[in-house]
């Protein structure tokens, strides 16, 4: 997918979300790069708000499988309801979520779950999706982006739980890194094992590229660290 293609979406999602511009084109690009298979990995949205980065997530997978191929689905959680935003002297409301429904509401690989973060990923090794007549389990991703609260210890439980599941070649994005004096991407830049990919950060947002091929000759201390760091750790969205 061209990048001149890849800003024609954003330009046409641009409206219903409120990060900007240069951030929405860097999940568009990651999104693009996703890897692709007959039985394509989920990508996972926490943080949906109106909808708009979303819908630019459909839109671009969209465009980049054949019309007869199975596309992968995008799975959103955001629990709605009157809750304050965190960081704004604002409340939530039922506006956002009826935005994010007739924003999406077309697409049928689009999938919510309407709860926060902490009791999504309580029940992760409890979800599955029905696919070809059979239960899968939500172990794998091909992409994950946190965009829900921003509250340090709550995004680095997110991180420790998802990013093991990333499939090789696939991403985590974090956006708003920058909050909270840097406490996520200060921690990202010094215990992100070299196993799982090296940070990069693109203004507000941080992002891990899985390596295509992951390392078989790491050394062990690492992988059973960064095994035990998912293991042993156990908000608001937007």
């Amino acid at each position: 997918m061209s990048e001149l293609s890849l800003r024609w979406q954003v330009f046409r999602c641009r409206r219903r979300s409120d990060t900007p511009t240069r951030f929405l084109l860097e999940l568009a690009r990651q999104v693009a790069r996703a890897p692709r298979s007959e039985d394509p990995a989920p990508l996972l949205e926490i943080g949906t708000r109106a909808g708009g980065s979303a819908l630019l997530m459909l839109r671009v997978l969209e465009s980049v499988y054949p019309s007869t191929a199975r596309k992968p689905l995008v799975l959103t959680v955001d629990p709605y309801g009157m809750r304050p935003y965190e960081g704004a002297p604002f409340i939530y409301d039922d506006r956002h979520y009826g935005a994010m429904k007739r924003a999406l509401a077309r697409y049928a690989n689009h999938v919510h779950y309407m709860m926060d973060s902490a009791l999504f990923l309580d029940l992760l090794d409890r979800l599955y999706l029905w696919r070809d007549g059979r239960k899968q389990p939500l172990d794998r991703f091909s992409l994950v982006y946190l965009d829900g609260s921003h509250d340090a210890e709550i995004v680095w439980r997110e991180i420790e739980r998802l990013l093991p599941r990333v499939v090789p070649g696939g991403s985590l994005i974090v956006d708003d890194t920058d909050w909270f004096d840097g406490a996520v991407r200060k921690r990202l830049d010094t215990m992100c094992p070299p196993l799982v990919g090296t940070p990069r950060h693109n203004g507000k947002q941080s992002i891990i590229e899985v390596p295509s091929a992951r390392a078989t000759s790491a050394p062990p201390p690492a992988a059973s660290t960064a095994g035990r760091a998912s293991s042993t750790r156990s908000e608001h969205d937007r």
